[in-house]
């Protein structure tokens, strides 16, 4: 039975899947100046994440026929966004060090070259992202690869605890609505 198994056990487990998911995820975006296609799709993955987490939770719930408390369902869905951001964060920095290592540059440089081309399309204080832009490629001053990777890791971490919290509190509330 699912509900004997410990609270980090289940996150962990869940945590894989979950971190299968985020890595795809992080391979469209760093593949998306490659292909348009590519960034729509990474973005059309995102409203899954709180699909998936409610569904592991209210298992979860119900596995323990409703008798869990808030800060377990919350914990559980923490360890699941640990779990499954190591795996994503790992992924990423590999491709990051190894096929992209100038990724940080190369998108810089875009952004630049689509400035110069239409600076009409952008607000009036994208000139000074660009100049910070190309102070930092002429310094060679970008954030290492792995900056970038552990910036994703926490990020993700903290807004999934966020996420979490709210759906620990969503899931008996709903589960007395069908009573």
């Amino acid at each position: 039975m699912e509900c004997r198994k410990s609270l980090f056990k289940q996150g962990a487990e869940w945590g894989v899947p979950f971190g299968i998911y985020l890595s795809v995820m992080a391979l469209l975006f760093i593949f998306s100046d490659k292909h348009v296609g590519l960034a729509a799709l990474s973005l059309a993955m995102l409203p899954v994440i709180p699909v998936l987490i409610y569904r592991w939770q209210k298992k979860r719930f119900v596995a323990e026929q409703g008798a869990t408390a808030f800060s377990n369902l919350w914990m559980l869905g923490i360890l699941i966004f640990i779990g499954g951001s190591l795996i994503a964060s790992a992924v990423s920095y590999g491709v990051l060090q190894y096929v992209r290592p100038d990724f940080f540059y190369e998108q810089a440089r875009y952004v630049i070259h689509e400035y110069e081309v239409a600076p009409q399309r952008f607000g009036d204080n994208m000139q000074q992202v660009v100049d910070a832009l190309q102070m930092i490629i002429d310094k060679q001053a970008a954030p290492r690869n792995i900056d970038l990777v552990l910036t994703g890791f926490w990020t993700s971490c903290f807004l999934g605890s966020l996420l979490s919290a709210l759906l620990a509190a969503i899931i008996p509330l709903m589960a007395k609505n069908k009573q």
